[in-house]
């Protein structure tokens, strides 16, 4: 797959599987928790790299509360148009430690 370098052309994609070429900006939400987080739901997503991707979703964005947990990215609750702080967009580093030019910024992944 091509990475694409555009930010923002993401389509929801919903099918229980994707093949192998599903094109990137795809993503699809399923709601949902996860025991011992304060998530609601997941976003699976093709990254701009052409990988498939994940984060956990809920009303607030959580950092990490200590090492070998998950951060909990924030959301607007639309499944369509869904507006994640962080944006899934942002600059990040290898186990979600953010830049500092990318840390707190919020964004819509349709915009």
């Amino acid at each position: 797959m091509t990475p694409n370098a555009e930010h923002g052309n993401m389509t929801r994609d919903d099918r229980d599987e994707w093949p192998s070429d599903e094109p990137v900006g795809s993503f699809d939400i399923e709601r949902g928790g996860v025991e011992g987080y304060a998530a609601t739901a997941h976003i699976q997503f093709v990254c701009p790299n052409g990988k498939r991707c994940a984060v956990l979703l809920g009303p607030e964005a959580v950092t990490r509360s200590e090492e070998g947990r998950l951060c909990v990215w924030g959301w607007d609750g639309d499944m369509d148009r869904p507006t994640l702080t962080p944006s899934i967009n942002c600059i990040a580093e290898k186990d979600g430690n953010r830049r500092a030019a990318a840390a707190g910024t919020a964004s819509s992944p349709t915009a």
